[in-house]
């Protein structure tokens, strides 16, 4: 059974007039109300202004919402006016709006998610890939939004559709503090160059779902090839320095073991041609 929508609250033009749930009240305050927000409405007339705006001008402004993956609970949340009045406006029940609520819809910005919605993750998972492309693991990436690696692993396979709106959040965060350095993990980077996934440069919207990667912006994928070569190398030999073994070199910076004798037999003979 669908739960009623909660009665105006008395002391309002809505309780006056009531409605299919709520019959009319003719209270003191109700009236009062009443008379007031016909005074406000001549005013508005006399003003030239109108007191209802046909749907054709509200109906863009609430379709560029639910295209930024916005429901029509979340509008009806940031406009502050009942889920009815966006979905009448949507399925074209109603012809016009009253000027203070399209107002307030028409005030309604983007990508606005609250910490009682879902959000499309789209920009998750694209944040997800840009930190692979980068070299990241999913260990780091989970390490620092809070997300188990099992979630990070479904969000970069594209298996989830939407995200919780705090999880969401958490791992922006995340991405700020990753997608200006490059990680150690080549299995990332080798998978995000075989699936065309692409690094934080090629986003200028990530969240958008519109949003074409700019591949010309992009940093040159050879470049990328040679510093993160540079910077394993550079842990390696750290890692060496302290006497560990290859296969405890391998898993600390998530390495295969015979990547790490060859990086260490490389380095070895670097030293011995300069000795």
């Amino acid at each position: 059974m669908n739960a009623r929508r909660p009665r105006a609250p008395h002391g309002t033009d809505a309780r006056y007039h009531g409605s299919a749930s709520c019959p009319p009240c003719r209270c003191t305050r109700c009236t009062r109300a009443h008379r007031h927000a016909d005074i406000q409405r001549e005013l508005r007339r006399r003003q030239g202004e109108r007191n209802l705006i046909p749907i054709e001008e509200l109906r863009p402004h609430i379709d560029m919402l639910r295209a930024s993956g916005m429901s029509q609970t979340m509008i009806a949340r940031e406009a502050g006016v009942s889920q009815a009045v966006i979905s009448y406006i949507v399925t074209g029940r109603n012809k016009t709006c009253q000027t203070d609520k399209a107002r307030r819809i028409l005030a309604v910005q983007p990508h606005r998610f609250d910490g009682n919605t879902e959000r499309p993750a789209t920009g998750s998972t694209r944040r997800i890939r840009a930190l692979y492309n980068l070299g990241h693991s999913r260990a780091d990436i989970a390490a620092l939004s809070g997300l188990s690696v099992a979630s990070i692993s479904l969000l970069a396979d594209g298996r989830w559709k939407t995200i919780d709106n705090q999880a969401a959040t958490a791992l922006a965060a995340a991405y700020r503090q990753l997608a200006h350095r490059r990680g150690t993990n080549w299995k990332n980077e080798r998978r995000a160059a075989a699936e065309g996934w692409h690094g934080p440069t090629a986003w200028d919207d990530i969240d958008n779902p519109a949003e074409q990667p700019d591949v010309e912006t992009a940093a040159p994928l050879e470049s990328n090839r040679d510093e993160l070569a540079a910077i394993r190398r550079a842990e390696i030999a750290h890692l060496i320095d302290f006497n560990l073994s290859h296969e405890e070199i391998a898993t600390r910076l998530g390495m295969a073991p015979g990547y790490v004798r060859d990086i260490a037999r490389s380095i070895r003979n670097d030293l011995e041609k300069a000795a």
